[in-house]
């Protein structure tokens, strides 16, 4: 078995080994492709025409629950399963299904899900034959159809251009949402479907006839899993075994249908829910939110009855851990450069200040540090809320955490997040509640509606490079502004770079309305939406405007090439007089090949880079960010004045691996950066270029308005493995861990591999399965990604103390 963080076991009926045998099995499973869902969506579908589509989707739901296979994940004490196999990824044909059926054998010049050379499917020729068999159907009949049918052919130029990418809002669901499972364990479902009864006595409505259905399919799915678990446990040989699959057994028939019993089964509930919400959309982030402060009542009950003790509980939350890793989404090849690794991005919080304000650290805050230890997996997406008065203990558990490699927990800054939520209006009791939703991003669980970010993505890279062309892209020749045609000063570079910001910030609120419109419908998670605060009192969806925050937020790429970029024309070009304009521009056309490019290339990379605590350089980055914060009070949503307190965008860095795609689309730097190379990722310092430590680094972020972006303002870094190593280097991280938070960064992750480590799993793949990555505000088996990503994780500065 694993060795514990610091943990001493004593219950000797625990089976520890089994967790590390899970574990292997799950670091080796195969993703594939299950068809079961689309199937079953086409044939409910077809029976239903005519009807709202609300309750289509919800009779959809239903019959899928009612026929699905159900199975249980070896040695697992836990059930609930999306697809028919584990790791298997559902289709989902009534968002897209086009580039599915392109992708099963390469037509139309696709990429076959077998030949990736990133998040590769296997799939079978009779998942194959189903999906080929529904496709006709769902012709001219999906949200990414929709999409496409209103789009103007402005925002068509924008994305050939490779300034806008519509990505997952345009052809999946939303996902980025916590529901209230305060409420659920509180309360399950019953009360729920027996007011929707009773509002449809009184006023046939079509979002309660689908409440009704989608509610009782969910009991009548865990139904089926007590069945199946009773039939197993029949034929068990094992005693041990055989008692508890009768405990799993006992808990599916009681489960939901009143307050959650026991721990055990307050666990599985929530699983279960999580389960249940990505088989009714395939978007991404279901999140388990504040796990440590809404389970802890359930954990203190069973201490004082003696039908639980401590490591009952940590074995249990580490298989809760480890059954997260069965479930897989599907993304088109070309969506999948921007969000590599199979990620799910379902973040489980623990720690942080309560809604009263005290600190919230209890002993479950502990035992999730240790299960995540034990689980070393990319799911659950796991972080921790820390603050001044974070308990030592605690933050020492994550950096020892941290120093194993397996890049978690993140990090979180509650005074800096709070700040945030409460700038924008949201409750003070609210924001001292919030939760990372996905990636960094963060909401109120319970209380926000979809995309606390992952609106349209904007590539602020290509938008600079645009400026430097007066207006006209130089890779396709399109041109939709025009700019000044020469710059005599830094002063119109700036006035040019506002002007092209404000032009695609406007195109892409344009995008996203036009994607929310269709998601409106397409998008109808009754499941989800009725266990958000206000859904079911005003009886509209999330995407109709039933949660009581609509706050969400754009992904834009690259603020820190741009400053970058700017800093050095200001520097070399306007004061310094080093290099000229044209000059700059012909040696980034012909990519610093030449002795004379290299020489403007030389000179250009001396200027000062942001994350060397450079006041220069770290002001403009500032302005860049400042730039587009205040376009965002003129913009809102197709929900603003529907039903929602606060209805407003934000802003946030979290952009997964976009960074990497998007900088293909991006010639060569006025900072140096070689065309096609990636942007930087977050907030976080262009690769490779923070050279004076990682006390500068926080300084040049602290110098940024970070409450500012209260959607998550996402900073990545990498420590060499022996600048942790030993007492004396884990009180010095600790100490780095506190000055950030004093210094008010938002957010902070870590990878602590060497660069000798990952280029050896490059080499050696087969032999490093089990290396799991911080990738970007996610983490993803190393090996899983595209070799691009791979190569622009090497490239991080490997920080030393």
């Amino acid at each position: 078995m694993t060795r514990f963080l610091n943990y001493t076991a004593v219950d000797s009926t625990i089976n520890w080994e089994r967790i590390d045998t899970i574990r292997q099995r799950l670091t080796k499973r195969q993703a594939s492709l299950c068809s079961q869902r689309a199937v079953f969506y086409t044939q409910s579908f077809q029976e239903s025409e005519g009807e709202p589509y609300i309750v289509r989707k919800a009779k959809a739901f239903a019959y899928t629950l009612e026929h699905m296979d159900l199975y249980i994940e070896p040695d697992s004490l836990f059930f609930g399963n999306q697809a028919s196999k584990s790791f298997a990824a559902p289709i989902f044909p009534e968002y897209s299904i086009e580039w599915v059926i392109d992708e099963l054998d390469g037509r139309n010049g696709a990429t076959p899900f077998e030949q990736r050379t990133g998040d590769r499917f296997e799939c079978d020729e009779a998942t194959k034959k189903a999906l080929y068999a529904i496709e006709p159907y769902w012709k001219g009949k999906t949200h990414q159809d929709q999409v496409q049918a209103h789009l103007s052919d402005t925002i068509r130029q924008a994305a050939k251009q490779g300034t806008l990418h519509l990505g997952g809002i345009s052809m999946s669901g939303d996902g980025h949402i916590v529901i209230d499972h305060e409420m659920l364990l509180e309360k399950g479902l019953l009360g729920l479907i027996e007011r929707a009864k009773k509002r449809q006595k009184i006023q046939k409505d079509p979002y309660d006839q689908a409440v009704e259905i989608v509610l009782t399919a969910s009991l009548a799915f865990c139904e089926r899993y007590a069945c199946l678990l009773e039939d197993m446990a029949n034929l068990e040989a094992d005693p041990i075994r055989k008692k508890e699959l009768e405990h799993m057994a006992h808990i599916a028939r009681t489960m939901l249908r009143g307050k959650a019993r026991s721990f055990y089964e307050a666990i599985e509930s929530v699983y279960m829910l999580h389960v249940l919400q990505m088989i009714e959309s395939n978007g991404h982030s279901f999140c388990f939110g504040r796990f440590d402060q809404y389970m802890e009542p359930y954990y203190t009950e069973d201490l004082k009855r003696g039908t639980l003790n401590q490591d009952k509980a940590l074995e249990l939350i580490t298989h809760f851990f480890l059954l997260c890793s069965i479930n897989n989404k599907v993304r088109p090849y070309g969506h999948t450069r921007f969000s590599q690794g199979y990620p799910l991005y379902s973040n489980l919080v623990v720690g942080g200040l309560k809604k009263d304000g005290s600190d919230g650290t209890n002993l479950l805050s502990y035992l999730c540090m240790e299960a995540m230890h034990q689980t070393r997996l990319a799911e659950p997406n796991f972080s921790m809320r820390y603050h001044a008065r974070t308990p030592k203990p605690l933050l020492e558990r994550a950096a020892l955490l941290i120093r194993t490699g397996c890049g978690m927990p993140s990090l979180f800054n509650d005074e800096v997040a709070i700040k945030g939520l409460l700038d924008l209006g949201v409750d003070r009791e609210d924001a001292y509640d919030y939760c990372p939703i996905g990636c960094v991003e963060t909401g109120v669980p319970g209380k926000y509606g979809h995309r606390a970010t992952g609106m349209t993505y904007v590539n602020w890279g290509k938008v600079l490079e645009i400026v430097l062309y007066h207006g006209k892209d130089p890779q396709t020749g399109i041109q939709l502004l025009s700019l000044k045609e020469n710059y005599e000063t830094y002063e119109q570079v700036w006035e040019a770079w506002e002007m092209a910001l404000r032009f695609y910030s406007d195109l892409a609120v344009e995008c996203d309305k036009i994607c929310d419109a269709s998601l409106e419908i397409y998008d109808a998670d009754l499941l989800a939406s009725c266990l958000i605060a206000n859904s079911f009192e005003l009886q509209k969806t999330l995407k109709e405007g039933g949660c009581k925050y609509d706050i969400i937020s754009q992904s834009n790429i690259g603020p820190c090439v741009v400053g970058n970029s700017l800093a050095a024309i200001k520097q070399k070009v306007f004061e310094e007089k080093v290099v000229s304009w044209n000059e700059m521009i012909q040696a980034m056309e012909d990519n610093w090949k030449s002795a004379s490019s290299k020489r403007i290339q030389k000179l250009l990379l001396a200027a000062p880079k942001f994350g060397n605590d450079e006041v220069y350089v770290d002001q403009i980055v500032s302005d860049v960010f400042e730039s587009y914060l205040k376009l965002l009070p003129h913009y809102t949503s197709l929900r603003t004045g529907k039903g929602p307190k606060i209805s407003a965008y934000t802003m946030s860095t979290s952009n997964i691996t976009s960074y990497v795609p998007n900088g293909l689309d991006v010639g060569a730097t006025p900072d140096g950066r070689e065309a096609r190379a990636p942007l930087n990722e977050g907030c976080s310092p262009v690769q490779g270029t923070d050279r004076n430590g990682p006390g500068a680094v926080i300084n040049s972020v602290s110098r940024l308005p970070n409450s500012k972006v209260a959607a998550g303002q996402l900073l990545n870094m990498r420590f060499a493995f022996e600048s942790l190593e030993g007492e004396e280097n884990l009180e010095r991280f600790l100490a780095f861990l506190r000055v950030s938070q004093q210094k008010g960064i938002y957010h902070n992750q870590f990878n602590i591999h060497s660069s000798q480590l990952l280029k050896e799993a490059q080499k050696y793949p087969q032999q490093h399965q089990d290396l799991i990555v911080r990738v970007a505000g996610y983490c993803a088996q190393f090996v899983s990604l595209m070799p691009e990503a791979q190569d622009a994780i090497i490239a991080r500065t490997e920080n030393q103390w």
